[in-house]
Order: structure tokens, then sequence, then C-alpha cells
């Protein structure tokens, strides 16, 4: 069985730390924040009525847009639906503030002018501009200190990204870093791959390796606060096409390499990984073999070779690649540590799962939401009742930042799995009575709401929303 989704962490451009644009604004507020010169357009003194159901978003932060649609234009509407009265046209050249709430599909726009209204969260993209990349700044920035590690000017190379510059671009990212220094990047990464667009961006990527390029994954992280699949659809669609490859035709390409030079471990590592992805297990298992038996340092190999196992039911050996990828790498250590959690929970060791989900916390703790969904496994099988049920009363209105769905429907999908897998605890019925908004047993009798909303379509509209 492949690895809960709630084991796994999305890597971003060479990277094992993933935040969000929110998260980094509490570090830099020229990422999230309307920086200086748009912001001086924006009326913020204009009267006018604030609908009531405006207040909901009292305390989501602020982002800036762009309105991204073939038409140059979409209807700002008075309300949260698609035949609510038009309130003005958004043309492609206007600059907005906007606010977005998890779970809702329509957005609080307010234009320069003052004027609000609503807007499908389709219809926008996110705006930066070239103030908001970070400033030259003195020692002691954690980014900088770690760029410097590598010989790299972190101020240099991000302003010749954000241009367009192949060398700079590459150098960018591929350049590592962890903790508050990964956090920091990421969110540069999100301005700078706006800065350029999609077509510089995908003829970029078409002069790399598909080594290169696979390593380059488009996370929520980048698009935050949507969704990254549909967002980098709607709005980065060369680079995604890219970045989501015909698996068949990855095994042909890196078939070819190995022809070529049959002692190319990369080629056999990522042919493993293609193989993998689509569920051929025994050619994945038999490529990453020899892919570390050439090259026993590639920790990615012993990561995709522990999935491998994962897919097996061998978890003891899973264990042991997963363990061993940890060893070696200086990159992926908190994806691997999350995988290490899920596996550990399958092989009935929920200590060592605990063990590693709070590893992963503490390097990771901006995914906190994806990785307590470990954690609180971990402690239910461990008999810890209060300490799971805590986590997941906590946790069981928030959303998971890649994919978007809620905490407790994550968690229930994690259930059907483990009952699948043979793996069960009495105790399980309680939690999905919590989570369900149904009243617990007598010896847990707190009452709690149904915390898994509703989905609303996608709205499709043929007069621009």
């Amino acid at each position: 069985m492949r690895i809960p989704s709630s084991a796994v962490i999305t890597v971003a451009c060479v990277m094992s730390c993933a935040f969000s644009i929110l998260a980094a604004a509490e570090k830099s507020a020229s990422v999230a924040e309307p920086s200086k010169e748009p912001s001086s357009h924006l009326n913020e003194s204009a009267e006018e009525s604030v609908p009531r159901e405006f207040l909901g978003f009292a305390d989501v932060s602020v982002f800036r847009g762009v309105i991204d649609d073939p038409d140059g234009y979409v209807n700002l509407r008075k309300h949260k639906r698609a035949d609510a009265p038009v309130v003005t046209k958004v043309k492609a050249s206007e600059i907005f503030q906007f606010k977005k709430k998890e779970g809702d599909d329509w957005c609080q726009v307010k234009l320069k002018s003052g004027v609000s209204g609503w807007m499908h969260y389709s219809r926008i993209k996110l705006f930066f501009n070239k103030d908001d990349l970070p400033e030259k700044s003195e020692k002691g920035v954690e980014i900088d200190e770690q760029a410097r590690e590598h010989g790299v000017n972190y101020y240099d190379v991000t302003q010749a990204a954000a241009r367009g510059d192949k060398e700079a671009l590459k150098t960018f990212l591929n350049l590592e870093a962890d903790g508050a220094a990964a956090e920091e990047h990421e969110g540069v990464m999100s301005v700078v791959l706006h800065l350029i667009g999609d077509d510089a961006f995908a003829k970029f990527l078409r002069e790399q390796t598909r080594g290169f390029c696979d390593q380059v994954i488009l996370a929520g992280d980048l698009s935050y606060p949507f969704k990254a699949d549909e967002y980098f659809r709607q709005h980065f669609p060369k680079t995604t096409k890219i970045l989501s490859p015909d698996y068949d035709q990855l095994i042909r390409d890196y078939t070819r390499a190995i022809k070529s030079d049959p002692e190319d471990s990369q080629a056999y590592r990522d042919r493993g990984i293609a193989e993998y992805e689509k569920d051929d297990w025994h050619r994945a298992l038999a490529d990453l073999d020899r892919a570390i038996e050439l090259n026993p340092k590639d920790d990615r190999a012993y990561w995709k070779r522990g999935s491998v196992h994962v897919e097996k039911e061998e978890y003891d050996s899973a264990v042991t690649d997963l363990q061993k990828a940890i060893e070696i790498s200086g990159r992926y250590t908190a994806a691997y540590y999350i995988d290490l959690g899920t596996c550990q929970l399958y092989n009935r060791k929920p200590r060592e799962a605990i063990a590693a989900s709070l590893k992963a916390l503490e390097l990771t703790p901006h995914n906190a939401v994806l990785i307590n969904t470990n954690l609180a496994h971990g402690y239910l099988f461990d008999n810890q009742f209060e300490k799971a049920k805590a986590i997941y009363l906590e946790n069981k209105d928030a959303r998971l930042r890649d994919s978007g769905q809620t905490f407790s429907s994550e968690v229930l999908d994690d259930f059907k799995q483990f009952r699948e897998a043979g793996l069960t605890h009495p105790d399980m019925e309680k939690i999905e009575a919590l989570l369900n908004g149904k009243t617990e047993s007598p010896d847990h009798s707190e009452r709690t709401r149904n915390s898994v909303p509703t989905a609303t379509p996608e709205t499709k509209d043929s007069d621009k929303q």
C-alpha cells in the first residue's frame, strides 16, 4: 500500500522544508503584505459600507493579486455567488488586495479605488514586484549566512534569478538551507517564480536535465493561500506540463541514458522512481538496488527504496532504508522522518512513530498540521488516548497546505487505510465520533461540532464570475 499522504512532505526545489507566504510574513512583511509601491495607491481610508459577510474575514491575511483571464477582465460581484449583481469589472492591469478564507471559494477583493466585492479564487493570480525581493542585509540573517557557507551571495543570486539569469536561477533553486533559513528561502522562491512568469520559467526548465526538473516541485507553499495543483494548472500551465511528466516517457528516457552509460547511478535511481510512481514494485526495487550499488551515498535512492518496501509491506526493510537516508542526508531529512513515522505505525511500533514525528516537528514546525496526523496516530496506538485526543481536537479544523484537505478528513482516510492493513485500535471509533461531530461514549463524553466542511463545487460562469 502507498504511504498515506499524511506521511508525505512535498520537497520543493531540492529543499526539505516548506512554508507558506503567510508564515514568511511573520519574518518579512514584504512577502505577504502589500509592498510600499502598490499600497500607496490603495485607498485605505475610503468610506464604504462593509457587508456583514465580510466580518468573517477580519483575521485573514491580506494578499495582492491580479486577474488571470483570457478575456482580460473579471466581474467583481456584490455577493459570493456567480449570479450576484456586478459591482464593477476588474481589468487585467489592476492590482488589488484580497483575502481568502480557508475552505471558501470566494475571495474578498478591494480595489485601489476602495471599491470592494467578491471574486472566485480561480480568477486570481498572486502579484509580486521587485520590492518583494529581500534587501541586502547585515551579517546575522540566517539565509545569508547559510548561503555564504556554500559560496553564494544570496542577495546577488536572488536578484539575478528574478531577472531570469539561467545560471543564477539554477544556483537559486539548488540552494540548500534548513531551519528558519529554509522558511525564508521558500517565501522568496514564490516571489522569484511569479516575477519570472510561466513562459520564461518553462523555457528555462526545458533546457535542464530531467533529473533537475524532477527535483522542482510546485508545492502549496509557493501558491499560498491557494491549492497548488489547481493554482499552477491555471496560472502556470506550461511549467506544470513539464513538472508533471509522462512516467512511461520518463522510463524510456532513463533507459536510453542507462544504455549510453551503464554506470549512471542517477539514471537508475530516477527510472526506479518513475517505476515506483507506476506501481511497478519489482522493477523499481531492482533499479533502486542498482542505484545504491553504484552510489551508496544516494539518500534519495534509499528513501524511495524504503517507499517500495512499504508498498510490499516489508516494514523492517523500509525502516532500515529510511534510517539510512536520514543518516546520509543533509537536505530532505524532515521528509524522511515523516515517512519513517508512518512506516513505524504500519510496523506496529507506535513509540518509534512518535519519536520520528516529534523529530520532524522539530525540523519543520511550519508543517505541524501534516506531522500531527502521524503524531496523534502514534499516541493513539500507544494507548495514550488523552494525548492523542488533544492533538486530534486541536487540529480538526485545520487544512493541509499541499492538498487543501482538512485534517479531519485526512485522519479518517488514514483510519480506513489502517484497517485495510489490519491495523486497528478500539479508540479509533471514539476519534471518528469526535471528528464527525458525534457524541462520545460515556467514558469520553465531550461533545464536538462537525468540523468537516461541505465542499463547494468550483463555479463555472460564462459571464466571468
